[in-house]
């Protein structure tokens, strides 16, 4: 192993002491700069273009051509166009001892812009102050596309070339461009071509006789070494870096003598593997390739085109992917066609990296695919559902659903006694008076009914029959009175009853202003140590007490309600398909009764004149509220037919709403009817993924789109009558989210299919075309060329016969 390392793989071979090789592209540069050439060297990281711009900057220098270098990394990208135009001028004194003060001169001048004042310093500083001739080296200009005001830079310097015409003073002064980019990436707009009064120069990789001189530094007998070399160069192509890498790596072993399959060892244990990922240079081509593409879709698809060698890819100058590729360096051009540059390459991005990095869309649909879509959809359906998207959706479909369940025999144990429209025109008074309201329920006492809930404000008396009222309230123990404790206009109770008489009726709306929800119970607003309780929180526990049940306090969760072994499904922040509702006090869901008659309805003049049986009022939960349209006591919900029959489709009177909780209370305990409960999160989870991987399995499995819609429309009705199912037996399930999972994720399979079978399509289609131009180019002759000739030879035969035909007609007539 030599002692002191030859090989430079890192930086400027000059900076590291290394040896210089010299290659075609050392004299062309040198002889562009001489003849004070507009030039750009544009070429992949580590082709060693930084050393071939020192190596020739030095040998213009020792022929009296003034060199100057900048490298546009020092100017910085969190500059504006003041600092970094500056900048780039103070580069150019600190290196030629300009006598003029550059940020002085650059101040004095600042009503011009500043790509003006830049041609300007070259005009009236520059070339008035250096009498050589003056050749700008611009390095690292690819620094310049996180910027967004250089396409002026590279426009002022197309100026420097055509200000030759008018001043020959310009003639004297060149510049080179030197970088990892394309014309295109440094001009964003399209109109403006500055890179065409320039000369490109290519770097080409090491042939063997320009490599020799790096045997030298393997340690071994010459043709030992020179056969190692060959080897070497068997796998980088000659590529500067790489070859140096694998030169300094195979010296590093320090073996006496090598095999071909020794160097392939090595090869395999500096390149591949983990290793792939630690060298920089692959790291840039994987970059350039994935990260850095213009479009990854093409560039991989071109990429693998070429690997795989199937047909001649023509090296076309205008196409950006083909530049991309060639800029990346993974890719070369040699006879005008494009191939993998080297061995390493070819193995380190070979089929398998291809496959795991290409889009999903271009990857052979699978069972594998079809899971991972499912997964991301589900994700993003969860997603959305936590941002509330989705909750509109999901109880338009509670919606739906609840009222269509199967009808329900009439709960006999609750009693609507209503005072309608025809009540008021019978009594000729408005509003009832307080003796009317004393008289009904003096009258329902008579049958002896286990509660009543008064669903009437009795805060202010309308005479008369005040103190009649107040009597009737204080000597029945089982009337519940009612207030308003929600702002705005809360509403006091009757001062008759005490406080545990008074259930408050305060109803939730939902941002669609239906009532979904009902509040069973509170702490009250205004005094946080007294608890308020709803009026059919207030009846319901009066009757389970008449037979001995008692309200406790959830085990489970000990902020609900617990009656018997049954706790009340309390809703929460996130609840079902709720998404940050408030979720303050005892709040649960109405389970409406369903049916036509879901409770027996009585007005006021039934009571009055005895239109009923005793028994339906015997020991029965009896509600007195207003059924009236001009009360204003109506409410919207899509989930409630009311009992009512003058009210609008939608609407229901409040006091249906309160019957409706206090049979949902006493039926879940007395007779196990189920209340509306959630599933947990993970549950959901679950149920949505499900679908949504069934929804990728269909369209996985179903070619024809006919058939996969029909099938989806299929599936999305058994997923409604699941979910339906599950909701008459209380589970709100996300029914929503899963046929939305299950449509997105079958349209995304289907577009990843159509779109794979398009690029398909495009290839076969294009290979012909693609053919005839290889046959053309091996022939010599341009494709255009070719069908122009064939066209006119089929028009020429074509009107051959007819001029034959002419000529027999005109025989004819002679």
């Amino acid at each position: 192993m030599a002692e002191t390392s030859i090989y430079t793989i890192g930086g400027t071979v000059q900076a590291g002491g290394g040896i210089y090789i010299s290659r075609q592209a050392d004299e062309e540069l040198l002889n562009l700069c001489q003849t004070a050439t507009f030039a750009y060297v544009l070429t992949p990281r580590q082709m060693g273009k930084s050393s071939l711009m020192v190596r020739t900057a030095e040998t213009l220098t020792q022929e009296g051509i003034t060199s100057i270098i900048v490298d546009l990394q020092e100017l910085g990208v969190q500059v504006t166009a003041e600092q970094w135009y500056l900048g780039f001028l103070v580069k150019l004194d600190d290196q030629l001892m300009l006598d003029t003060d550059v940020v002085s001169w650059w101040r004095e001048h600042e009503h011009l812009g500043v790509s003006q004042r830049l041609t300007l310093f070259f005009e009236k500083v520059l070339l008035a102050e250096v009498e050589e001739q003056v050749v700008i080296f611009v390095d690292e200009i690819d620094s310049t596309l996180s910027l967004n005001f250089t396409d002026d830079f590279y426009t002022a310097i197309r100026y420097l070339y055509v200000a030759r015409a008018t001043n020959p003073e310009f003639q004297r002064l060149s510049l080179v461009l030197m970088g990892v980019a394309t014309p295109g990436d440094l001009i964003r707009d399209p109109r403006r071509t500055p890179f065409n009064i320039a000369q490109r120069l290519d770097l080409m990789d090491f042939t063997f006789e320009e490599a020799l001189p790096l045997a030298d530094g393997l340690g071994l007998p010459t043709k030992e070494a020179q056969q190692v070399l060959r080897w070497a160069l068997k796998w980088t192509g000659g590529h500067p870096y790489l070859t140096q890498r694998l030169c300094r790596a195979i010296t590093e072993k320090g073996k006496k003598s090598w095999s071909q399959v020794d160097i392939e060892h090595v090869v395999s244990s500096t390149f591949f593997g983990a290793m792939s990922k630690q060298d920089n240079n692959l790291q840039f081509v994987r970059d350039m390739l994935t990260k850095r593409s213009p479009d990854i879709f093409r560039v991989l698809f071109t990429y693998g085109e070429i690997r795989r060698g199937k047909r001649i890819i023509f090296d076309k100058e205008q196409s950006l992917i083909q530049s991309h590729l060639k800029l990346s360096g993974v890719v070369c051009s040699e006879n005008a066609r494009l191939r993998v540059r080297n061995m390493i390459y070819k193995k380190v991005f070979d089929e398998r990296w291809l496959k795991e990095n290409l889009p999903i869309t271009l990857k052979v649909l699978t069972f594998q695919t079809v899971l991972l879509v499912s997964v991301v959809v589900t994700l993003l359906i969860l997603g959305m559902r936590q941002l509330g998207v989705l909750q509109a959706g999901e109880l338009i479909a509670y919606d739906q659903m609840l009222p269509i369940r199967p009808s329900e025999p009439i709960d006999d144990r609750i009693v609507i006694v209503g005072i309608n429209e025809k009540d008021i025109e019978w009594l000729n008074q408005y509003p009832v008076t307080d003796e009317k309201i004393a008289e009904l329920l003096a009258n329902l006492e008579t049958y002896k009914p286990l509660a009543i809930g008064l669903d009437i404000f009795k805060n202010i008396p309308v005479k008369p029959g005040g103190e009649q009222l107040a009597q009737v309230l204080r000597s029945n123990s089982n009337i519940i009175g009612i207030e308003k404790i929600l702002p705005p206009a809360e509403t006091s109770p009757p001062q008759s009853l005490p406080p545990e008489r008074i259930g408050f009726v305060d109803l939730l709306k939902d941002k669609d202003s239906r009532n979904r929800r009902y509040l069973l119970y509170t702490p009250n607003p205004n005094n946080i140590n007294e608890d308020k309780y709803s009026l059919a929180l207030q009846l319901a526990a009066k009757y389970l007490n008449t037979k001995g049940i008692e309200l406790e306090t959830g085990k489970n969760d000990p902020n609900t309600i617990r009656i018997r072994d049954i706790e009340l499904p309390r809703i929460t922040h996130n609840f079902g398909g709720y998404v940050g509702v408030d979720d303050g006090g005892v709040q649960v869901l109405l389970n409406f009764r369903t049916g036509k008659h879901p409770f027996r309805i009585l007005s006021l003049r039934d009571i009055t004149n005895g239109n009923f049986q005793p028994s339906w009022l015997r020991d029965r939960i009896v509600l007195v509220g207003l059924t009236a349209l001009s009360f204003n006591d109506v409410y919207t919900s899509n989930s409630i037919i009311s009992s009512v029959k003058s009210t609008q489709p939608g609407q229901v009177y409040g006091v249906e709403i309160h019957a409706h909780a206090v049979s949902q209370i006493v039926s879940a305990v007395l007779d196990e009817r189920p209340l509306i409960w959630y599933w947990p999160k993970w549950g959901e989870f679950l149920l949505i993924w499900s679908w949504s991987f069934f929804g990728g399995v269909l369209a996985w499995r179903c070619k024809s789109f006919l058939r996969l819609a029909l099938a989806v429309a299929l599936t999305s009705g058994v997923l409604y009558l699941l979910c339906f199912g599950l909701l008459i037996w209380g589970a709100w399930v996300p029914f929503f989210p899963s046929v939305l999972a299950l449509i997105i994720t079958s349209g995304s399979i289907v577009t990843s299919r159509n779109t794979l079978q398009k690029q398909k399509r495009i290839e076969i289609s294009q290979l012909p075309l693609d053919r005839l131009e290889t046959v053309c180019k091996l022939n010599g002759e341009e494709m255009t060329d070719v069908v122009v000739r064939l066209i006119t030879e089929y028009i020429e035969q074509n009107e051959f016969p007819n001029s034959i035909n002419a000529q027999g007609s005109q025989k004819h007539k002679n």
